[in-house]
């Protein structure tokens, strides 16, 4: 996850990427789900349907709203 940010923003996991194709493991370990590839197409944002974690494209303008709003972790 070097190319990712994570945030948590109003009690949601959010994750600025510069891929357009990304996959979710639910982030912990044996805990998490099983893994699930996601394509950021339309709208440069999708939502894992396991865990809810948003990932959101960096070239949005959502990105910055997403970075000074949240508050940065490391997943």
């Amino acid at each position: 996850m070097a190319d990712e940010e994570v945030y948590l923003v109003d009690g949601e996991e959010v994750v600025l990427t510069d891929r357009m194709h990304v996959q979710c493991d639910g982030g912990n370990g044996a805990l998490g789900h099983p893994i699930e590839y996601l394509t950021l197409e339309k709208g440069g944002q999708t939502v894992c349907k396991y865990c809810d974690r948003r990932y959101v494209h960096k070239s949005r303008a959502e990105a910055e709203a997403i970075r000074r709003a949240g508050q940065r972790f490391a997943a």
